[in-house]
């Protein structure tokens, strides 16, 4: 794959499906104050089907005025992939660098990028190695804890990168990652002939998984996968993140793709899936023995450790297409985290 002939060092890639005001415009607002001194840009703000649509709101008409070399993308096919796809399909960038409508980077990013890319450049997937979530409208105390790392706040001291087949704390999540464009429309051509079948969040589903494979392709190709403390991003979370339910089906999403990640990726970590699964009985009786004990007063943390827990196994039965045992159902219906 080839990193040259291209006319933009960084395309910004912004995708959003009927956002909030108040996190989008702080996004906007940290887009267009980022540093560039030398470093040519592009930012393209994806519209996923939002009703309104975007292009009659205010707001977006004065960034699409303020940000340079901003442009408004149309995607109707809903659901975060195809946001994306459209995205990478439209940029010009030499690297894709992606916020959520939720993210806040620091004015520096993109000069921390450039020294990175200069400096590593066998890291092919970079991310900040610095999250500070800001819970915009405060959160129970009781949950902050365990909230905090669940919206990927971290604080590494550290630049580390790595390029194992599987995932490493060193390796960046969704919020900030940059990819080499060239790789990123291989990952498509993997999607557009049905080797990868994630989705991403659509609509109020929150089932993920695509960034998780990005970054695994990225290994795939040749590269490396890592994190900078120079590489600052503040996620935005609202109210309506912040109960219980949201973050339990939050942690079943999350752990329910991976196995499916990493597999589409790597087809030989099948084997290790066959070797780690349970049996359905087995399966069954010691989840509803951990729901049984939920009922009688657990708190949050042990729901949501739950919760990630059926999700991660729920995962495996359906990377080898095996019927997920009904108890198991029922405790995932009863929880609320489908």
């Amino acid at each position: 794959m080839s990193f040259d002939n291209y006319a933009i060092d960084y395309s910004v890639l912004i995708c959003t499906y009927n956002p909030d005001q108040r996190l989008l415009q702080r996004c906007l607002e940290a887009v267009k104050d980022l540093q560039r001194n030398g470093i040519t840009t592009e930012v393209i703000l994806v519209d996923n089907n939002s009703t309104p649509a975007l292009q009659s709101t205010p707001y977006i008409q004065h960034y699409l005025n303020q940000v340079p070399n901003m442009q408004l993308l149309n995607v109707t096919q809903q659901g975060l992939s195809y946001a994306r796809m459209g995205g990478i399909n439209a940029a010009r960038g030499k690297y894709i660098v992606f916020f959520d409508d939720d993210n806040e980077p620091d004015s520096a990013y993109l000069l921390a990028l450039r020294q990175l890319h200069t400096q590593y450049p066998q890291v092919t997937a970079w991310g900040p190695g610095q999250v500070q979530v800001d819970f915009i409208d405060g959160i129970d105390p009781a949950l902050e804890a365990y909230a905090r790392p669940a919206f990927q706040e971290r604080h590494e001291e550290k630049t580390a990168f790595s390029a194992e087949h599987e995932w490493q704390a060193c390796y960046p999540f969704g919020t900030g990652l940059c990819m080499p464009a060239a790789i990123l429309k291989g990952y498509i051509d993997g999607v557009n002939t049905g080797r990868f079948t994630l989705t991403g969040r659509n609509g109020q589903k929150l089932s993920s998984g695509e960034d998780t494979q990005m970054i695994l392709y990225s290994i795939h190709s040749g590269g490396a996968a890592g994190t900078a403390p120079a590489l600052k991003v503040t996620h935005i979370i609202p109210g309506k993140r912040t109960s219980p339910v949201y973050l339990k089906r939050l942690a079943y999403s999350t752990s329910l793709c991976y196995a499916t990640c990493v597999a589409e990726v790597f087809p030989e970590y099948r084997q290790q899936v066959m070797k780690e699964i349970k049996p359905p009985a087995k399966f069954s009786r010691q989840s509803f023995k951990k729901f049984l004990r939920l009922l009688m007063g657990a708190n949050t943390f042990k729901q949501c450790r739950l919760a990630a827990e059926i999700g991660a196994m729920c995962g495996r039965y359906l990377l080898l297409r095996r019927p997920v045992p009904g108890m198991v159902r029922m405790i995932i219906q009863v929880m609320k985290l489908d």
